[in-house]
């Protein structure tokens, strides 16, 4: 099966003059160690996953999230990526990352940087602060992790896919990773409790990000590749309609291509 999938991808490369160009652009982050330990931590997990809970996986439908979360940011984020249905998901394949959500702040334009775009300083998110969803006990937390400096690539000399992160134990057993986050910004250190809105630390462009944004979930266990995703809706938040109405959503999952704000 990797022959045949191998095969036509290296005649490809030789033949068209683009693919040779996009293969040599990522060709180290290819060859990078983190990205296959990556991969082979994720297919652990994935395995590990389905052998615990089978057919029996959390669904919008009948999950019962244990706490009350607030949109993890302040202002006007929109959604690049996630919802919560196979058509909209993260990464619905993956049950570590099928909940997974990546906001970025965009202008009016739909733009979410200024100028060329060729420095993470240029993009309206990095720098933004990133907030505590609810009220928890800090986990674990990363921040010396650089961020990359090539928006367009993901870094070849990147340790950890998650970058700098916040990892928050809430009510019932439920963790929220807040990751992705600049160098030096995050504010909190483990065993410190935290509330609602707090902020954490800021958004970057650590880790496997091919620009600064923030990667947000849920998880059942403190443990991005051991972890189920869950799940959970926000409560309190505004939508941005085509048309420029705000929406006011009591309880509900944003969705990809909307722009959401919390309501406080």
């Amino acid at each position: 099966m990797i022959l045949a999938r191998f095969v036509p991808w290296l005649a490809l490369i030789f033949l068209d003059r683009r693919e040779l160009y996009v293969t040599l652009i990522y060709l180290p982050t290819l060859l990078s160690p983190v990205v296959w330990a990556t991969i082979l931590a994720q297919a652990a997990g994935e395995t590990l996953n389905r052998l615990r809970r089978g057919k029996n996986l959390p669904t919008p439908a009948t999950y019962r999230p244990k706490g009350t979360y607030r949109l993890p940011f302040q202002g006007w984020w929109w959604v690049g990526n996630g919802g919560p249905d196979p058509e909209t998901s993260h990464s619905w394949e993956l049950l570590g990352q099928r909940y997974a959500y990546d906001f970025v702040i965009r202008d009016e334009e739909g733009k979410t940087h200024r100028g060329s775009g060729r420095r993470p300083e240029d993009y309206y998110a990095f720098g933004a602060p990133v907030c505590a969803p609810a009220d928890g006990v800090v986990v674990a937390v990363q921040n010396r992790h650089r961020d990359c400096p090539w928006p367009g690539l993901l870094d070849p000399l990147a340790w950890s896919i998650l970058g700098n992160y916040v990892l928050i134990r809430h009510e019932g057993g439920e963790y929220s990773l807040l990751a992705h986050l600049k160098r030096g910004s995050v504010r909190v250190r483990p065993g410190q409790w935290v509330r609602a809105g707090e902020v954490v630390g800021e958004c970057g462009n650590s880790g496997h990000s091919t620009e600064p944004h923030l990667h947000f979930q849920f998880l059942d266990r403190p443990n991005l590749f051991l972890g189920l995703s869950l799940p959970i809706p926000f409560s309190g938040f505004l939508r941005k309609r085509e048309d420029g109405a705000l929406e006011r959503v009591p309880l509900g999952f944003p969705v990809r291509g909307e722009e959401v704000a919390p309501m406080s």
